[in-house]
């Protein structure tokens, strides 16, 4: 019986240097270390940048505020899509009229 301790005293030994060696961490007691959580890359500038800053967020709100003023507010990408918008239908391609859409033409079919 004797021999049985000193075997798993050697294999516990050998498993310290193997970890010192090879820089693994030696947690012979299978203890929770949240070592898993420190190997992760680190998220922190990722939801920063998510979140727009406070100046940002103020700069949003000042068209809403400079029309409850009664000022006017020209947003340019706004501006380019409803010029886009008018082209196209100018040249039959825009979206249908309400109620001639895809669907509706079905359910004609379908009632005949």
């Amino acid at each position: 019986m004797s021999g049985s301790v000193s075997q798993a005293a050697r294999k516990l030994k050998v498993a310290e240097l193997s970890a010192k060696i090879f820089g693994n961490a030696f947690n012979p007691t299978g203890a929770r270390t949240g070592s898993y959580i420190l190997r992760q890359n680190f998220r922190g500038e990722h939801i920063v940048r998510y979140y727009p800053s406070e100046t940002d967020a103020n700069m949003a709100k000042v068209p809403r505020l400079g029309r409850m003023m009664g000022e006017k507010y020209y947003d340019i990408d706004e501006i380019d899509r409803l010029n886009a918008l008018d082209k196209r239908k100018a040249r039959g391609k825009g979206g249908p009229k309400k109620g001639e859409g895809k669907r509706a033409t079905l359910a004609k079919g379908k009632k005949r």
